[in-house]
């Protein structure tokens, strides 16, 4: 698995605050994701702690304002993850990062995915597109996509029985919400700056499908993938079906996540192929294991939905119209 972000060596001074103290550390290392400080202050995991980055050498000096999330620590100190950076410091802190860079290709690339995760401007435009999306697909779940059988339980891809099924093939070969379904995915993966989508098949296919008709929209070039179960019988004997080349940045889609295996599988297939794996996205996640098995793996998971938040949203329907 490949880092999003390529990370520069540095020695600078650091400010952070936490439980309402100011502390100084040194730092290490830093990229567009995030940076790492040595401090013998350790604030806690899933903490949200605002950080000043003075850079030296200015004149006058100038000081980056931050806020980012403890996602490690160890006994020298601890790595944030960015969730902002004030709109004043984002000019200074991407001349600096450039200026470190390895090559001015990559820093346009990962610049992109900053970007989308700690600008506050472009998180508020995303974030208000995608509620707008979900909200309009979710209508079109419950009224063809969701399954209730508490008599006769549906049976998983997990093996397990359920009282809820969720076909969303339903949303995704639609032609009303095929367009919702790419352009959803579309307000994540568009500042990733990756090569490629993949999915296994068949039931990411029509995701994929649907992203790069969002992507071609905006005239931007994005190679689509398809992951087969099992390698072809005649022909090339291919199980990837697209156009593939080793070192690819790709993101990996699906439709529902339950335990997380076949998205797995898709990954160590991909992966066998050279292809970086940068993001994992599902329509939906069950609830049911995935995203801990996932994570566990070391990718990065997100889904748009979550079983519970669907259910919440029946039942209220159900209670208004009893």
């Amino acid at each position: 698995m490949k880092r999003k972000f390529s990370r520069i060596p540095i020695s600078n001074t650091v400010e952070f605050f936490w439980q309402n103290k100011s502390y100084e550390g040194v730092l290490k290392d830093l990229s567009y994701g995030g940076l790492y400080i040595e401090s013998k202050i350790i604030p806690s995991i899933d903490e949200e702690i605002p950080i000043v980055l003075f850079l030296e050498g200015t004149h006058p000096s100038i000081k980056l304002f931050f806020k980012g999330k403890v996602v490690r620590t160890n006994k020298e100190g601890f790595a944030v993850k960015y969730t902002y950076i004030s709109p004043e410091s984002f000019e200074h802190f991407k001349n600096f990062v450039n200026y470190n860079y390895p090559s001015l290709e990559i820093a346009e690339k990962e610049v992109y995915r900053f970007l989308g995760e700690a600008h506050p401007l472009f998180k508020g435009f995303i974030n208000l597109n995608i509620l707008a999306l979900k909200n309009e697909i979710l209508k079109f779940i419950l009224e063809r996509a969701f399954l209730y059988s508490p008599d006769k339980p549906f049976i998983l891809s997990s093996g397990k029985e359920s009282p809820y099924y969720l076909d969303c093939r339903k949303i995704t070969l639609y032609s009303l919400t095929f367009g919702l379904v790419g352009a959803l995915f579309w307000q994540k993966i568009k500042y990733l700056g990756v090569d490629g989508v993949a999915g296994m098949s068949i039931g990411a296919d029509p995701i994929v499908c649907s992203i790069l008709a969002k992507a071609n929209e905006e005239d931007i070039s994005l190679e689509g993938i398809f992951v087969r179960k099992e390698p072809k019988k005649y022909g090339t004997q291919k199980q990837i079906e697209g156009n593939i080349r080793g070192g690819m940045d790709i993101v990996l889609v699906e439709d529902v996540v339950t335990t997380g295996s076949s998205v797995l599988k898709a990954a160590e297939i991909l992966e066998k192929e050279k292809l970086h794996i940068i993001k994992i996205f599902a329509l939906v996640d069950r609830e049911e294991g995935g995203k801990e098995n996932i994570e566990a793996k070391g990718y990065e998971f997100e889904a748009f939905f979550t079983l519970s938040e669907i259910l919440k949203r029946h039942q209220e329907l159900s209670n208004k119209n009893a």
